[in-house]
């Protein structure tokens, strides 16, 4: 079908774009907390505003969407939170590649909600995605940098895998924008308290970055990034979006001079195999259903 087609590549785009988030995590001098907090309303605003020129209404289809949108908010908040304080914790390489144990959660948790067997073939790319986390811990140690920064990255796969699968589930007939407005503005006012009462005031040079964070590489890519998981299975969405913590290595080794150890780099590259693999698999089966 040409809509697949179309959001396969519009996830590849959303997938480059999402992955500079990580250089943000770096350069503004600001906890995860208050970086998600400001960045959730300047994208608000961006996003209502644009849904309202388009589509001349920013309302739900129904009542029950309203609490389902809360939910939905609530758990992009709490994977923006820890997915950022993964990188700050550890690195960018890290925090990214951890993140990606996302698509193994996913491919367990995808049939239990849509009640479909599971395919082999999708346990087998899982647990090769699992192995090249793996490489990603050193040693199992709380008080390492690096296992810190893992867990909180799998605690931040975890949420941002139920999201994206309630997302699709409860909303793959509503627009990306409009669903993405609502739940970016959930997560502003969750965050709101932390603002009004953080210590940390942002500079001239951190409000330039935070407007574009949430312009660009949160408004923008997220809503293409919704786009895409009206028309893709969830866990496609997953392992093809494992290219972002590659692009996110590529970004930190150009822009922060940040080049990853050896272990990060087998893991990355496992990584990278199982997207591109399901990448394929996916415009292969779209082609055949064209």
């Amino acid at each position: 079908m040409p809509s697949s087609k179309s959001a396969l590549i519009t996830l590849h785009i959303s997938a480059f774009m999402m992955a500079a988030t990580g250089l943000f995590s770096q350069i503004i001098q600001l906890p995860a907390w208050d970086i998600t907090g400001y960045r959730t309303w300047v994208a608000a605003v961006i996003l209502f505003l644009w849904v309202w020129w388009r589509e001349s209404s920013i309302s739900l289809q129904s009542t029950r969407d309203y609490p389902r949108m809360i939910i939905l908010g609530a758990l992009l908040c709490v994977h923006w939170i820890t997915f950022f304080h993964s990188m700050q914790v550890a690195n960018i390489a890290v925090g990214m590649l951890s993140l990606y144990v996302y698509p193994v959660m996913t491919v367990f948790m995808e049939p239990l909600l849509k009640r479909t067997r599971i395919d082999w073939r999708d346990i087998v790319i899982g647990l090769w995605v699992f192995v090249g986390v793996f490489f990603l811990v050193p040693e199992f140690n709380l008080t390492n940098n690096m296992t810190q920064g893992v867990l909180w990255g799998i605690l931040s796969a975890f949420t941002f895998a139920l999201r994206n699968l309630l997302l699709g589930y409860w909303f793959s007939k509503q627009s990306a924008a409009r669903s993405m407005s609502y739940q970016v503005l959930i997560v502003a006012l969750l965050m709101t308290p932390v603002l009004l009462t953080s210590t940390h005031i942002p500079s001239h040079f951190d409000w330039w970055l935070l407007v574009l964070l949430g312009v660009v590489f949160t408004a923008f890519a997220h809503s293409l990034f919704g786009y895409s998981l009206r028309f893709l299975k969830a866990k496609t969405v997953g392992l093809v979006g494992c290219m972002q913590p590659v692009y996110g290595v590529i970004y930190g080794v150009f822009f922060l001079h940040s080049v990853p150890d050896l272990s990060t780099f087998i893991g990355g590259a496992i990584i990278v195999v199982a997207a591109i693999y399901e990448s394929i698999r996916e415009h292969n089966k779209t082609t055949v259903t064209a």
